[in-house]
């Protein structure tokens, strides 16, 4: 028997592929270990190659069919600081769900507390189907508006990373954007908001470079920060204030 014709070739899905494989090499002595080990390896690279490519090709035609998604929200900057719409995820899920079912794709969160001891939540979010899987990771401090309580304050920042994640995974387009809205988004915060953020980093001693990183900014310094990314910034380092005092 020649090495070509141990192991015969398989007709069923990938996982059962694999299966068959392993137990029928094994159960044969003329395949050396050493052998066996490469020829174990260089199956899990072509399943997982076939996966990526299955993956892709879905994920390809699930964007083709994807629409822009309305903005049915509104964030309000402050006195002074315009308004800019935004989409939430509720409107969101509306659009992605039934696509994502017909190409055999789904959106996965969980989360998980920083390791620091923070009081910070980190959302995890995965778009997996055909045995392939993308995934992004979106820390953020939970959510102290007015009214909430610590639980309502943890869910309700849960879904703000839920939105930037599942927008990042599934390559969301929106529409109804003004150009109100774009300046908002382009320009800076004022100087004010600049001192109140250097004011509690320093309250905090908190490292403002590793903060802007973390916190997905995309800004070098504090004066280079978006408006829409301020709220959640001050919120953030409020949060650590206000633990810090305890």
């Amino acid at each position: 028997m020649t090495e070509t014709e141990i192991i015969e070739r398989p007709t069923s899905a990938p996982a059962q592929q694999f299966g068959a494989f392993l137990m029928q090499a094994l159960a044969n002595p003329e395949i050396p270990a050493d052998k066996l080990q490469i020829m174990l390896q260089m199956r899990r690279e072509v399943l997982a190659d076939q996966a990526r490519e299955a993956y892709q090709e879905a994920f390809a035609a699930f964007s083709a069919e994807m629409p822009a998604v309305e903005r049915d929200g509104m964030v309000d900057l402050g006195p002074g600081k315009g308004r800019f719409p935004f989409t939430t995820y509720e409107n969101m899920d509306k659009i992605l769900r039934p696509l994502l079912i017909k190409h055999g794709l789904s959106l996965q969160f969980w989360s998980s507390d920083t390791p620091d001891g923070q009081t910070w939540i980190v959302v995890h979010g995965a778009l997996i189907g055909h045995g392939w899987q993308r995934e992004s990771v979106y820390p953020v401090p939970p959510d102290t508006g007015p009214g909430r309580n610590a639980l309502m304050a943890r869910g309700s920042a849960q879904t703000y990373a839920k939105r930037y994640i599942a927008d990042l995974l599934c390559n969301i387009v929106r529409k109804g954007i003004d150009d109100d809205a774009r300046r908002a988004m382009q320009a800076s915060i004022d100087p004010k908001q600049v001192a109140e953020l250097n004011r509690l980093i320093k309250l905090t001693n908190t490292a403002e470079a590793s903060f802007l990183k973390m916190m997905v900014t995309d800004a070098e310094t504090l004066a280079d920060i978006r408006p829409r990314d301020y709220p959640r910034l001050l919120m953030a380092l409020q949060e650590k204030a206000r633990k810090a005092k305890k």
